[in-house]
């Protein structure tokens, strides 16, 4: 009976002298330790909802690539292209007819910043595709820390653009590197209904085995020829800075530079076999002139 209680209570205090006094500091200090209690729960909700609201949020924009890095990248040397060669890049699948855009064949990327395949795919990428023209806005990167090849140092398309005379360049960062409080990425960029179509027409068989449908990161030249998966294992990448990785590409040697440089002469081929050869003198050296005769011509 809690109201008959309390009422018992205050009849025996108002009976003895100053009790009202002591009754009436009991009540405040009671007061003080609800609000001070209500206080704390207001703070800790704010305080992980803004932490929430830090962890599922796009991230900040990031660090771009130094001058010196894109410098290295962009004018890698012809002795270092013929060195890489192709022996050991993977070659794309021949998925159908060519598909160009204002007069200029496309070349699309579908990606993600935490994907460590899609890290080691974006080295080639960048030099291949500097042949042909230039970035602007391109910024480092590197894949997830709590994936396979942690933190695996690259470059994010993600607010970069691309001009050239020769192709067009569409990329898509679907996801950021850092997970949410909820374990999730958050979402940067979203395929259009017709990147999403090709996607799911040619990251799928019989262009890939079942196990490997629907993957990252997805490369597509000029309609013709498709990449799904990693060219290369992102391992090589591990314990270095874009700055070294490189610094290396002008021999064309190294765990790294040989894979991404081989690779990228490959993406380089490709290109060549679907502009019509332009420009002469990226598609016309010896190393390149062979890969264009060893693309595929037959879908599987």
């Amino acid at each position: 009976m809690p109201q008959k209680d309390t009422r018992s209570h205050a009849l025996v205090a108002a009976a003895r002298p100053g009790a009202a006094a002591v009754v009436w500091v009991i009540g405040i200090v009671a007061a003080a330790l609800v609000v001070t209690m209500v206080a704390a729960m207001i703070h800790r909700r704010t305080v992980q909802q803004a932490a929430t609201a830090a962890a599922t949020a796009i991230p900040p924009a990031a660090q771009p690539v130094p001058a010196e890095i894109m410098a290295e990248v962009e004018n890698v040397p012809d002795s270092a292209w013929q060195r890489a060669g192709t022996q050991a890049a993977a070659m794309p699948v021949f998925v159908g007819d060519s598909d160009f855009a204002n007069g200029k064949p496309i070349v699309l990327y579908i990606g993600a910043g935490y994907c460590p395949y899609c890290a080691a795919a974006r080295w080639s990428m960048v030099a291949a595709l500097s042949r042909f023209g230039k970035f602007s806005g391109l910024s480092l990167g590197s894949s997830s820390p709590a994936d396979v090849f942690p933190n695996s140092p690259t470059f994010s398309f993600y607010k970069s653009s691309y001009t050239s005379d020769y192709i067009d360049f569409e990329s898509v960062e679907e996801a950021g590197e850092l997970q949410g409080l909820d374990g999730r990425y958050p979402t940067l960029e979203t395929p259009t209904p017709a990147q999403q179509a090709l996607l799911e027409k040619y990251d799928a068989p019989p262009y890939v085995n079942a196990a490997g449908a629907g993957g990252i990161p997805f490369m597509l030249v000029g309609g013709r020829y498709m990449w799904s998966g990693s060219p290369f294992s992102p391992g090589v990448l591990s314990g270095k800075s874009q700055g070294a990785i490189a610094a290396t590409l002008a021999s064309g040697a190294g765990a790294a530079a040989q894979p991404i440089l081989g690779n990228a002469n490959v993406i380089t081929a490709a290109i060549c076999a679907v502009d019509g050869g332009k420009p002469a003198n990226v598609c016309s050296p010896p190393i390149i002139r062979r890969a264009i005769q060893a693309l595929p011509t037959k879908s599987p």
